[in-house]
């Protein structure tokens, strides 16, 4: 992790910042929680939103923010491998008209696999034939 000064922080809040430079400074120094307040000023993007909740203190904030906006699949299967917001992605993706790939993941590696399980047994009720699913695993 790279240490920002005191002195640093101040000249570094001078400049014209965009959202990638606050996601850098959010994953790599010591002023995460620092540029994630200043990020969410910012009309942050689903992968800004991504970010405050896998490396900051913001991300209750940051997840509520993200509910509204609808996140996508790839933003749901992000939380659940890689913040303490798993399960609660987990269940927003199973209410989300999940694929059959997300399915198999939530079967694979959560403690979703009953549910998602019941959800994929409608889908394949639904004229899929069980090979086809074998094959996409």
């Amino acid at each position: 992790m790279k240490k920002i000064t005191q002195e640093e922080w101040d000249k570094v809040l001078a400049e014209d910042l965009t959202h990638e430079d606050l996601r850098y400074i959010i994953r790599y120094t010591n002023k995460k929680n620092e540029a994630g307040e200043l990020l969410l000023k910012k009309n942050p993007t689903h992968e800004d939103l991504r970010c405050l909740i896998e490396h900051t203190n913001k991300s209750s904030e940051a997840w509520e923010l993200l509910l509204k906006k609808n996140p996508t699949h790839e933003d749901l299967l992000h939380i659940i491998r890689y913040t303490s917001k798993a399960g609660e992605a987990e269940n927003q993706l199973l209410n989300q008209n999940p694929t059959r790939e997300n399915l198999l993941y939530l079967i694979r590696y959560t403690s979703k696999a009953g549910e998602a399980q019941k959800v994929l047994d409608k889908l394949n009720k639904k004229g899929k034939r069980m090979i086809d699913i074998i094959k996409e695993r």
